[in-house]
Formats: structure tokens, C-alpha cells, sequence
């Protein structure tokens, strides 16, 4: 069977916490595939980085970092870099040019729009509690079949009462750099069994007994009924649903993360 080899050239930056109040800490890892000598195709990831501080004129500080990383090597990591500008988590302004050429200068991009965005607020005070901040980190790896995971999420408190964070991830085709969607991973007659056990170990999560214990005591899927995440990881072991703050249960919960062995899903997976 022939694989393909992936090179990973820059430190991972650990994806930016979804507790609410901790950044994201930096993590160093190497990830690679080994491979055949037929048929190579070679993917580099580079990381486009700014960490800066603005100050307002009445003196008020925030600190903005992102941390972006692109895919390098042709159409392939251009598609991959498209999917991620497009992702729902950043400016609409900064989601073209997705080519490498163009990618070194976006989390420069991604920065101006929060420096702007800041300092267009004209804030007097300064918070109470929390510092003024934005905060965007990504990290790759490689999954099942040399699939490439790649999650990116926000953690930011730009005023009001409480911060806000996002995460989104994304699985990539190796070949194609192919976007594999919920509908392209999961088959349509399972969704009814993967949904059921999600609610379960949910529910187990938060000591409850039923989806309607679940619903009552901590109003999780209390508005609408239970679903699959768009949000998943395709892992080399296991698949991770992530559900993000607020998309099924109210802030004080938080993310929530259910993750199954692929033993589990058999018969459920395309």
C-alpha cells in the first residue's frame, strides 16, 4: 500500500485552551509518516506568528497573538489553506489568498483586525478583573490513514463580562487536501447510533442517568434535539465530537468532548 510523507518543518503551538480562563502554553512535538518511495508527496507546515501589545490613547493595553499555521507544496496545501481562512473563525477579510506565497503575512492580517477593532472601541477603564486580549492558536497532526487533523481555535476578552473562545477543527484528504465533512466520515444509517452514543457518554460525564436528566440539570440539548458535531478528529486510535462553548449547553459548561476507539464505531464509519 502506498503512503504518503508528510514533514512538519515548525514547533506545534498548543490550540488555545476552552476553560475560559487559561492561554494556550506552547508545546513542541514533531509529527511524520513514513513512506514508500513511490508516489511521494511532501507537505510542509510553516507557522506565520505576531505577538504584540497596543495601547490605546487613554493608555488602555491589549495584548494580541496569533499564532497561524499553513500549508506549503502546491494546489494541495492551497486548498488546505483556503479551508482553514474560511473556517468561520477569522476576519472575512483575511480568508483570500490562500497560496503560501500569501500566507506568511496573514496572522499579520488576522492581528490588524483586532488591534483596529480595539482601539475603534475607545475603552476608558480598564477591566476590573481580566486583561484586554486576543489570542489565536493552531496546531497539525496526522490521523488515521495519514489524514491531516488540523484545529485552530480563539480565546479573546475585548470588554463585557466574560471572555469568548472558539475552536474549529478540520480533517484534510493527504492526497487532495480534500475538506472530509461529517457527511463524507459518517454513514447516513449511523447517525442515529453515533447520536445515542454521544448523549450516553455525556450523560456519563455529568453523572446523569438520560438525556432528560442531562436536560434538566444541566440544560445540555435543552433547546433543540441531540446532533453529531461538525467539530471532530480524526485520530490515529479514536474520533473525538467536540461540541463548542455555548453550542449545546450554557457557558458555564464550557466545551464539551466525547471521543470513542474506532472498535466502537465499526460498521459506523464510511
Amino acid at each position: 500500500m502506498k503512503r504518503i510523507l508528510y514533514i512538519l518543518t515548525i514547533s506545534i503551538i498548543a490550540l488555545v485552551g476552552c476553560n475560559g480562563s487559561n492561554k494556550a502554553s506552547d508545546a513542541t512535538s514533531n509529527a511524520a509518516q513514513q513512506s514508500d518511495k513511490q508516489d511521494v508527496v511532501q507537505i510542509a507546515f510553516a507557522t506565520s506568528k505576531v505577538d504584540t501589545t497596543v495601547a490605546n490613547a487613554n493608555g488602555i493595553k491589549c495584548q494580541i497573538t496569533v499564532n497561524l499555521h499553513y500549508a506549503k507544496g502546491g494546489a494541495v496545501a492551497d486548498a488546505i489553506n483556503a479551508a482553514v481562512l474560511n473556517c468561520g473563525l477569522f476576519p472575512k477579510e483575511c480568508a483570500g489568498g490562500s497560496k503560501a506565497t500569501d500566507m506568511p503575512n496573514k496572522a499579520r492580517d488576522i492581528a490588524n483586525h483586532y488591534i483596529k477593532s480595539f482601539l475603534e472601541d475607545d475603552i476608558v477603564t480598564p477591566s476590573e478583573d481580566s486583561q484586554f486580549y486576543y489570542e489565536s492558536n493552531s496546531k497539525v497532526s496526522f490521523g488515521r490513514d495519514s489524514i491531516i487533523n488540523y484545529q485552530v481555535g480563539y480565546d479573546s476578552f475585548m470588554g463585557g463580562v466574560r471572555n469568548n473562545y472558539q475552536m474549529a477543527s478540520l480533517n484534510f484528504e493527504p492526497k487532495t487536501g480534500k475538506l472530509i465533512r461529517l457527511k463524507d466520515f459518517v454513514k447516513p444509517e449511523a447517525e442515529g447510533k453515533i447520536t445515542d452514543m454521544i448523549v450516553a457518554d455525556i450523560a456519563k460525564q455529568f453523572e446523569c442517568a438520560s438525556l432528560q436528566e442531562l436536560q434538566d440539570n444541566h440544560m445540555i440539548f435543552s433547546e433543540f434535539d441531540p446532533y453529531i458535531p461538525e467539530n471532530f478528529v480524526i485520530g490515529r486510535d479514536s474520533v473525538e465530537f467536540i461540541y463548542n462553548c455555548e453550542e449545546v449547553a450554557h457557558y458555564a459548561v464550557g466545551a464539551i468532548v466525547v471521543k470513542f476507539a474506532y472498535k466502537d464505531l465499526e460498521g459506523c464509519l464510511q
